[in-house]
């Protein structure tokens, strides 16, 4: 059986707007969240509750699936790291000529 997830007041606020802004029942707008409790976490607070009701919603209704959202996130921040220690080289060697 799997553990219960315990959600925060932010991960509440979500499940509230996926009841009332997106017309989900409560039990299928929190499972929804706990489906999705590692991408929001990994995303952080920093949008509305809103905005990622939305994207929640968007996921859900595609059957996008949470695994493959938070590789595409790793991915992406692969990248960003890459790039920047490129840049960084880049630096480097511009000065040298």
């Amino acid at each position: 059986m799997a553990a219960q997830v315990r959600l925060n007041r932010y991960e509440r606020g979500i499940v509230e707007v996926l009841e009332e802004s997106f017309e989900y029942p409560a039990d299928v707008a929190r499972g929804i969240v706990v489906r999705y409790i590692d991408v929001v976490r990994k995303l952080g607070g920093y949008d509305s509750c809103f905005d990622h009701a939305e994207r929640l919603h968007r996921a859900y209704s595609a059957d996008h699936p949470p695994e493959q959202w938070l590789e595409r996130i790793r991915v992406l921040e692969t990248e960003s790291r890459l790039a920047g220690a490129i840049s960084k080289l880049e630096e480097t060697h511009a000065h040298v000529r």
